[in-house]
């Protein structure tokens, strides 16, 4: 397991699954097959089809989304390098610098349409501002998500992995 924001911290509760990618392809049909996406983005609580958009994106590519694909040949520590972007950008609050932030939609006008994350741990509300132009289309690519669906809330402290202790898994008095 691999810490949320990417430090090592042998005692950071925030735990995530480590991307696991096959190369598939010869030649100009090479691409990348994520075999653990719906994993990853469960334990960060991103919705699959976001990252996987971002990750494209974030390569200059394209992506399948029946199949978790992305074309070309990417390993896993690239994609991960990349993921960590994503999560320290638009899911870890900059208030309490834990990942535990809900996107949420403010529309000042009809025509204009923020963006913000709502920390559930801290309760801070913080707008998401855009530095380049990847930031932008992800920013944009969040808003139209959340216009047709709902971001899947998880609750507080519901990030966590806990520790089973094997004690607890066998007792065989009972």
């Amino acid at each position: 397991m691999l810490n949320i924001n990417g430090k090592p911290d042998p005692s950071y509760r925030y735990k995530m699954t480590p991307i696991s990618a096959t190369i598939n392809g010869k030649g100009n049909g090479v691409y990348t097959t994520i075999l653990n996406l719906n994993e990853v983005c469960k334990d960060i609580n991103q919705p699959p089809i976001v990252i996987l958009k971002f990750l494209s994106l974030n390569f200059g590519s394209m992506c399948n989304e029946e199949k978790g694909t992305i074309t070309g040949g990417y390993k896993n520590e690239e994609i991960q390098k990349a993921l960590q972007v994503y999560i320290n950008r638009f899911l870890i609050c900059p208030g309490c610098n834990i990942p535990e932030t809900i996107p949420q939609t403010n529309k000042e006008n009809k025509k204009s349409t923020k963006l913000e994350l709502r920390c559930s741990s801290c309760g801070k509300t913080s707008e998401v501002i855009c530095n380049n132009k990847l930031e932008q289309r992800i920013y944009d690519l969040i808003i139209k998500y959340l216009e047709t669906n709902e971001w899947i809330q998880a609750s507080k402290g519901t990030m966590v992995k806990q520790k089973v202790n094997q004690e607890d898994e066998f007792n065989p008095l009972f």
